[in-house]
């Protein structure tokens, strides 16, 4: 590529000022390897040994071609700034960071060919405290934040560096700072830490979250990492070392955004910081960026912005802890779960106190869930069931009260508590005066299936109570708040109670309120669980309420570890029976009723008629497979 540019240049007669800036150490390799590669026929090339602290000077129209480790090169920068030479530059083997901040091939032909190929522009100059910034600055603890080549490691390494960054977990504190930007907007934070990059075009880290930033917008750029428990940490470390694919189309929660012109970095003490991998300390930084500032011949992997980018100064704070929880996390270690502070659950508070209130909308809408449900369970129809526990605004409560009861918040348990008391009085009432009026007292499926309650059901409550704790914590998905009430079905379990009080059968009564009481406690408990998790109160607040809880649940799970034993009975019975050939005929449409003795209803299907001394064969084969006595409800299909 290189001899065919240098072919095409051979007619031009006016040779091209060109100097090599090189330093001693490098001479052997300039003589042996460089110069042969260059176009000595269309440059007039002038070598030029480079040393720190001289002062160069070099003519408007030179081209200046820079083989140069980083730390020569910002001393270079710091004297091409305002000027009109161009540079060039060519990969060093120490001139990593500048090979990534200015998009330089790794490959010597590739840059040479974008030095003789591509036109000079004008490019921003980061600055850290007066010294050029080519690639980034990582301030303080950044764990897998850093760019370029820790982001391509292979997986065995990556392994390694997971198992060292979690045991650095327990050494990490939050470190206080004052961010001051170039329009004098001041945010006090705390923070692991902080990466400072001009722009995102050439590093891994920072293409992540800066899809519109460019080399010559004017602009700097810096991430705040600041996670709020050992939990969101350990999620985020392993997604970005082993689901980089994942994890780059979603970045962080915890991470502060700051597109500006200038920034400044206050801390109450010294902390280390890294400038493109030079490790120092200091108390004070200041960030700035001098606009277009260097004339220089981009390499092929920057690419830049033709107007030059967008100048607006960008703040994002709201992954960032401000005002009580900055000073609660300087004050301790890292916690295992997330803690909010009060600002930042002050909406989901008030929503809370308002969806605790026996308001005349929940009141009416108790009444109406429970006549929908009750007509529906009659009738034994599915969809109006459901419409029921659509409608049904028992949830609004039960979640005040799972976060009262963390809190420790005694008005909101009270409230919560008095409007569930009042629901549920309100909907055994309605049902019983249905049961009343409708002369039916048949036990059909929709009735039979909820006067029965097992451990599943506390499972279906425990999923549905997590959901909908997170529905209300997480505005982006209230809108699954209907199919949590569907799951849980919480008003016609209450329904079928009043029914039998109705009826003036305990059993379905008592089967039916258990139920309920099961879906209760157990979204109560469910939900605490996630509120905490969220962070919506520490583990020492909440374990009163919590044990308190637990003890409810142990107390529900007896009967329900009962019933879950006796549907596993009568599983294991439909199993042994249903479907199978008894002297002559097929035993079909097998149902057990738990009583003593044990009742099955069942139809024989022969092709002839079935007589006594058949059915009493079929009677004793099973019971001497079930090893118990039973008592048969025999229906006869007779095939022809």
């Amino acid at each position: 590529m290189v001899e065919d540019l240098i072919s095409k240049l051979d007619s031009m007669t006016e040779k091209r000022r060109v100097v090599l800036l090189f330093s001693v150490a490098d001479d052997a390799v300039v003589q042996e390897t460089i110069l042969p590669k260059l176009p000595e026929q269309q440059w007039e090339i002038r070598l030029n040994n480079f040393q720190l602290g001289q002062q160069y000077q070099f003519d408007d129209d030179q081209l200046v071609i820079s083989y140069l480790n980083d730390e020569s090169l910002r001393e270079l920068m710091l004297q091409a700034r305002e000027q009109e030479w161009t540079i060039g530059l060519l990969p060093h083997p120490e001139m990593k960071h500048a090979r990534y901040g200015f998009g330089i091939a790794a490959s010597f032909d590739e840059a040479l060919s974008d030095i003789m190929e591509n036109d000079a522009s004008q490019l921003d100059l980061m600055l850290c405290n007066e010294q050029p910034v080519f690639n980034s600055v990582i301030v303080g603890q950044t764990f897998t934040l850093v760019p370029g080549e820790a982001m391509v490691e292979p997986f065995w390494a990556r392994v390694r560096r997971f198992w060292r960054l979690m045991r650095s977990l327990k050494e990490v504190r939050f470190t206080p700072f004052t961010i001051t930007t170039q329009k004098e907007k001041v945010i006090e934070t705390a923070a692991f830490g902080v990466v400072a990059v001009e722009h995102g075009r050439s590093s891994v880290l920072s293409r992540r979250f800066m899809a519109d930033s460019n080399a010559n917008d004017g602009m700097m750029h810096a991430l705040v990492l600041a996670p709020r428990s050992v939990f969101e940490m350990l999620r985020f470390l392993f997604a970005s070392l082993f689901m980089r694919n994942i994890w780059s189309r979603n970045n962080p929660p915890f991470v502060g955004f700051f597109k500006s012109s200038r920034l400044k970095l206050e801390t109450n003490k010294p902390i280390q910081y890294s400038h493109d991998e030079m490790v120092s300390e200091a108390q004070q930084l200041e960030f700035k960026v001098e606009r277009r500032t260097i004339r220089l011949i981009p390499g092929r992997l920057l690419a830049l912005a033709e107007s030059g980018g967008e100048q607006k100064e960008i703040v994002r704070t709201q992954a960032l802890p401000l005002g009580k929880a900055r000073n609660e996390l300087i004050s301790y270690p890292l916690p295992w779960m997330h803690h909010a502070a009060p600002e930042e659950f002050k909406d989901l508070f008030m929503l809370m106190r308002e969806s605790a209130k026996a308001t005349p909308a929940y009141l009416t809408l108790m009444v109406l869930s429970t006549l929908l449900a009750a007509f529906g369970l009659f009738a034994n129809s599915i969809p109006v069931v459901i419409g029921a526990m659509i409608l049904a605004p028992l949830m609004g409560p039960i979640i005040s009260m799972s976060l009262g009861t963390l809190r420790q918040d005694e008005s909101l348990m009270m409230e919560s508590g008095k409007s569930i008391a009042i629901g549920t009085g309100l909907a055994l009432l309605c049902a019983m005066l249905i049961a009343w009026f409708i002369p039916l007292n048949n036990i059909n499926t929709e009735i039979a299936a909820r006067i029965s309650p097992t451990l599943l059901d506390l499972g279906v409550a425990v999923v549905s109570g997590i959901a909908g704790a997170y529905a209300h914590a997480r505005a982006e998905v209230a809108k699954s708040l209907a199919g949590v009430a569907i799951a849980v079905a919480l008003v016609p379990p209450l329904a079928v109670a009043g029914i039998g009080l109705g009826w003036f059968d305990l059993t379905v009564f008592f089967g039916a309120f258990l139920l309920y009481l099961t879906n209760l406690v157990g979204i109560i408990l469910a939900a605490l669980i996630t509120f905490m998790f969220l962070g919506y109160s520490p583990f020492h607040r909440a374990k009163r309420g919590l044990m308190l809880t637990l003890v409810m649940v142990a107390i529900l799970a007896v009967p329900l570890a009962i019933g879950f034993d006796r549907m596993v009975a009568e599983n294991n019975v439909l199993r042994q029976l249903d479907g199978q050939e008894i002297a002559g005929v097929k035993l079909v449409d097998v149902q057990v009723r738990p009583r003593d003795p044990l009742i099955i209803s069942l139809t024989m299907v022969s092709k002839t008629a079935v007589d006594d001394e058949v059915m009493d064969k079929v009677k004793q084969e099973i019971e001497r497979r079930l090893q118990q006595p039973v008592v048969l409800e025999i229906a006869v299909r007779v095939i022809r």
